[in-house]
């Protein structure tokens, strides 16, 4: 497993540096929760800079593709990827930068900032809260066999039609 990877935001912004790399999807362990299994990587661009009022920012694109859980039959739902953010570094030397962010969102300055932490935020805020395929698309459940399982509620039914005869 590849290690993660840590900058000085405030400098790598100054000297408008460049990184990328990719980030295992089973790394990011707050996104976990979302997912049907940890395959598969994420790459990512960061580029530091600063925008025309002269504030540091870091520009994140991550793209690639995860397979998050479907709200709806629990099976796999492949989610492309495909993320652009902006990042103001707040400082605290403009004095009200967070006053007029505009566009952007804002990290804090830090010595130590995770890039995978700040690939992981962006992944956070793009996936949909319930996840899902389209009805048609969602596949039946199934057994620890590998056979369609028998809907919860086939008991039920059988349970009330057998109430109604007597």
């Amino acid at each position: 497993m590849s290690a993660r990877v840590v900058i000085d935001s405030v400098e790598f912004a100054r000297a408008g540096e460049q990184l990328s790399g990719v980030a295992p999807v089973g790394a990011l362990a707050r996104l976990a929760d979302s997912l049907f299994d940890a395959g598969g990587e994420l790459k990512f661009e960061l580029t530091g800079g600063s925008d025309s009022r002269q504030r540091l920012k870091l520009k994140l694109a991550v793209a690639g593709s995860i397979n998050l859980q479907c709200q709806r039959c629990l099976g796999s739902l492949a989610f492309p990827v495909a993320v652009q953010a902006n990042l103001l570094v707040l400082t605290g030397e403009a004095g009200g930068e967070t006053a007029e962010i505009d566009d952007l969102d804002g990290v804090p300055a830090n010595a130590q900032t995770d890039v995978w932490s700040l690939v992981e935020d962006e992944i956070l805020l793009a996936i949909p809260l319930a996840p899902r395929h389209a009805e048609e698309q969602c596949s039946p459940a199934v057994n620890a066999a590998g056979k369609p399982a028998a809907s919860p509620f086939a008991a039920l039914a059988k349970l009330t039609q057998e109430r109604s005869k007597n």
